[in-house]
């Protein structure tokens, strides 16, 4: 059954000296050999593969995809099995550590058809499937006309056909579960502000807005507020029709996901379970696309049963850093191969597809579907109004988007100027290119940089007691640094090595210190960007919060970690007190997700690594091109480039076939 170099044991070892194996992919073999005294060689490879499977982010393992002459995928296999995966599923069946599907599930491995699992990722992907089918379900319509005449209010001059924006509120308004998806600029808030009016204006629902962030919490609260903003100003000459007092009732703070399950320090359980569900009648989750499997099971179980989902997000940006990809998954029976609207397509039941026609006079005859499984909750937003049909930045993000590469290329050489191209040129003087990038540093963060050196003077120049309007203007200059520090970011693939983050950030802080911008002496210096790296519910700090080193006030000028908040306010933290961290000129494409900048460089390795490779997606390019409003450059190779755009993003999953079953 299967052919072994050398003994397993010894394998095992040299897989993970060799990076194939992770040590808790090994420990887990090893301990599951020991704990089950039928466990076989056979037995004992497929646990490694399962666990490897986990530490890679999939869900299972589907047998379908091992390869039998060189499961490890070694240079040189030392390994091979003799078994089809028809005959390999028989004999899994065999081991007592082993369950099918459709048996009592009391075994810590369970076989699904071709699918092997750990049973509790056998539990989450089949709970969340259930209970994602069950929110699937229409909300009775009191009064039809009624909304489609606030409808067309909402959506007054809209030139686009069909209006997807206002076929989303409509579907959200009528859908108990309701997914709105779609690329940056598509309007997904602004769609859900408006959501959230009409809302308002028909009952009066308890709604919570969460995001799985305190970054992407912070934003959404702008986003609401500033959609809020503007819908108050389209309105205003609606106010004979409309009761616009009911936009005060909209909802704009935004917490974490983990705020609103309630953590319980030292443990993995939270306070809201199945047991103790949440209170609310309404939740929006935003950026879903972050959110993984378990996490995904967790907000699930805590939900009541009345109680409605609207889940945000875009279905091309990364997955979760953690095992699943949910929206993706959710999203999936959208996806075909020969659609004119960018390979995805609308599936409604007759009876939706007639509701939505009579509450937004839009024609969507074309999107019947037969077996609409999830499509009666789906919205997808196809138009972007941050990038021009013409402009750069959409331009290259679409065509990395279908992975075309006639495409990029012919973006590229168009000179856009919202575009720059930053190419490694290694010589023994060093890499041109890169130097090319701190130049560009230097010059991007010096308004920041400016502004921090004017509030260590002002600073100087205070007395100790000083009115508490000097105090909110020195408060006024520590918010500007902060908005002036987020004007441009520096984005890499990877943490490790001299063109990921850890490299690059000691990179641009020799630079900006060549350039007397900095004064890196210590630890914590007036300017130094941190990013925060863990959660601390106490201080209200959250992973991916970013701040900036300041003079403090006071006669001392001791200096502090000033946040913005989601309400605008500065948080101030001794930096003796802040949870891990680290300095953040640069962060990674993954930790950037939840953000936007007007100006971003992204950074390839000029020679990536095997273990390199295999991050460089075409979702990591491409969530790296949209995080940028303005302007994007790349530090990179043609080469490299276009490689990492042909490489997609696949999580081994059954998500995807339980909610869109054949």
């Amino acid at each position: 059954m299967i052919q072994l170099a050398q003994p397993l044991s010894q394998l095992l070892k040299h897989w993970q000296q060799e990076g194939l194996l992770t040590p808790l992919d090994r420990h887990f073999a090893l301990q599951m050999q020991a704990l089950h005294s039928d466990g076989d060689d056979l037995f004992t490879l497929i646990c490694a593969l399962l666990s490897r499977q986990l530490s890679q982010q999939h869900t299972c393992l589907p047998l379908t995809q091992i390869d039998k002459n060189n499961p490890l995928h070694e240079q040189q296999p030392q390994c091979q099995l003799e078994l089809t995966p028809q005959a390999l599923a028989g004999q899994l069946t065999q081991y007592q550590a082993i369950s099918p599907a459709d048996g009592e599930l009391n075994t810590p491995l369970i076989l699904d058809g071709d699918r092997l699992y750990l049973q509790r990722y056998y539990q989450f992907e089949t709970q969340v499937a259930e209970r994602l089918t069950r929110l699937n379900q229409p909300i009775t319509v009191a009064a039809p006309d009624k909304v489609a005449c606030i409808l067309n209010i909402l959506f007054a001059g809209q030139a686009e056909k069909p209006d997807w924006q206002k076929v989303a509120t409509a579907t959200a308004f009528s859908q108990k579960l309701a997914v709105i998806t779609g690329g940056p600029g598509t309007g997904k808030t602004t769609t859900v502000t408006k959501l959230l009016l009409l809302l308002c204006l028909e009952q009066q629902l308890t709604i919570k807005l969460v995001a799985p962030t305190g970054k992407a919490a912070a934003r959404l609260s702008e986003s609401i507020k500033a959609s809020k903003a503007r819908l108050a100003q389209e309105l205003a000459p609606y106010g004979d029709e409309l009761d616009l007092e009911q936009l005060k009732q909209v909802p704009e703070e935004a917490a974490t996901l983990h705020r609103l399950l309630g953590v319980i320090p030292g443990s993995h359980r939270f306070r809201h379970h199945k047991d103790n569900p949440l209170r609310l009648d309404l939740l929006i989750l935003d950026e879903a696309s972050m959110v993984d499997l378990p996490m995904m099971h967790k907000l699930l179980e805590a939900l009541p049963e009345h109680t409605r989902l609207i889940l945000l997000g875009d279905q091309d940006q990364l997955a979760s850093v953690e095992a699943g990809a949910v929206l993706a998954d959710i999203c999936a029976g959208l996806k075909q191969t020969s659609s004119q609207e960018s390979g995805w397509r609308m599936r409604y039941s007759q009876e939706k597809a007639a509701l939505l026609s009579q509450l937004t006079n839009e024609d969507l005859s074309n999107y019947i579907d037969a077996r609409p499984a999830l499509g009666d909750s789906l919205a997808m937003l196809m138009h972007s109004h941050r990038f021009k049909g013409d402009a750069g930045i959409g331009q290259l993000a679409g065509a990395v988007n279908r992975r075309d590469l006639t495409g990029i290329l012919s973006v590229w050489q168009k000179g856009y100027d919202e575009l720059s191209w930053l190419e490694h040129q290694l010589s023994p003087q060093g890499n041109a290119g890169l130097k090319a990038l701190m130049a560009q540093s230097v010059d991007k963060y010096r308004p920041y940089l400016d502004l921090v050196g004017h509030l260590a003077n002002k600073e100087q120049a205070q007395e100790v007691d000083k009115e508490a309007d000097q105090q909110l203007d020195l408060d006024e200059i520590a918010n500007q640094i902060i908005t002036r520090f987020n004007n441009f970011r520096i984005l890499c693939a990877m943490r490790a090595g001299e063109y990921g983050v850890e490299g690059i950030n000691a990179a641009v802080t020799q630079a900006l210190k060549d350039a007397q911008l900095i004064q890196p002496s210590s630890e914590f210096y007036a300017g130094r960007p941190i990013i925060i790296q863990s959660n601390d519910y106490n201080l209200g700090l959250f992973n991916g919060d970013i701040g900036v080193i300041l003079p403090g006030h006071g006669p001392t000028h001791r200096l502090m970690a000033y946040f913005v908040q989601a309400d605008g306010s500065l948080l101030k933290v001794l930096p003796a007190r802040l949870p891990s961290h680290e300095t953040c000129y640069a962060m990674t494409v993954h930790k950037s997700q939840g953000s936007e900048f007007q100006q971003v460089a992204f950074v390839l390795p000029p020679r990536p690594s095997v273990a390199q490779r295999q991050l460089l997606t075409k979702e990591l390019v491409y969530t790296a091109i949209t995080r940028a409003k303005g302007h994007f450059s790349c530090l990179g190779s043609q080469a490299v480039f276009e490689a990492a755009c042909s490489q997609v993003t696949l999580r081994a999953s059954g998500l995807a076939q339980r909610l869109w079953p054949a």
